[in-house]
């Protein structure tokens, strides 16, 4: 998928001229003349054998994404990120990857295609992501059966995502596709248990806070607690922290929270 600005085949070598004329046209067929010296015949096998490849794999991706889509909205976004697109690594895995970064850099309203389409699409990815993501977790520096998670600094499982939306993406579908932003937006976490199970929740706003506090700057539950607390000055301070230590307890049973850092104890 990876390619350089376009070269006038003029100034090439015959044969990279060949190659670079079979590469073009196999990306747009429609805008780009095969070479002469391949039949039409066969190179039509060529480009729907590539077409079929990466839409295969975008389509494995991002299934929703094609069911919410009419079909010819999909192919004409398929076709335009072979078209278009400069990929900045050649590994096949990375294909859905490289849809998103293609995503970004056109205009959606000329294509008529919906605003929330580039956060739902990465929403759609995150689960891709999360399953092939290569981590490790070294329980020796983990206390696992801690249970006071507000004195320690806090692990969490490391193949994890916090999100947070412009559009509810989580309730996005085929009957239900929002027009507009709405007046809040939607806080998500999506991570990989140990059993390699991707699990999602949605957040309120001062949970998403505090894991991000947490996860960012590397507190202590009681000292990510106290800070949210200085932020939300018309909630009590006592009820936030039984509020977090609740939610401490609860992400922890649900795997999000391994444990607390044994050379901290």
């Amino acid at each position: 998928m990876s390619h350089q600005p376009p070269v006038s085949p003029d100034k090439l070598p015959d044969f990279q001229a060949y190659q670079l004329q079979f590469t073009q046209h196999i990306r747009d067929p429609k805008n780009q003349p095969r070479p002469a010296e391949v039949s039409a015949k066969r190179m039509a096998i060529y480009t729907e054998i590539v077409y079929n490849n990466i839409e295969g794999t975008l389509a494995s991706c991002f299934p929703v994404t094609k069911k919410i889509l009419s079909k010819h909205k999909w192919q004409l976004l398929v076709r335009g990120f072979l078209a278009e697109h400069q990929a900045s690594t050649p590994f096949f895995r990375e294909i859905p990857a490289q849809f998103l970064l293609h995503l970004v850099n056109i205009n959606l309203k000329e294509r008529k295609l919906p605003a929330f389409l580039p956060e739902f699409m990465h929403y759609e990815w995150v689960e891709l992501a999360l399953s092939v993501q290569d981590t490790s977790v070294n329980f020796e520096t983990i206390e696992a059966n801690a249970n006071d998670l507000l004195d320690w600094p806090i692990v969490f499982s490391p193949a994890l995502f916090l999100l947070q939306y412009d559009y509810p993406v989580h309730l996005i579908s085929p009957k239900f596709m929002p027009k507009q932003k709405p007046n809040v937006p939607s806080h998500l976490l999506v991570f990989r248990n140990l059993h390699h199970q991707i699990k999602f929740m949605e957040l309120n706003p001062i949970t998403f806070h505090l894991l991000t506090l947490l996860r960012d700057e590397s507190l202590t539950g009681q000292l990510a607690l106290e800070k949210l607390a200085s932020v939300y000055p018309q909630i009590s301070s006592e009820m936030i922290i039984q509020f977090g230590a609740t939610t401490l307890t609860e992400l922890k049973a649900s795997g999000v929270i391994l444990g607390v850092k044994k050379d901290a104890l």
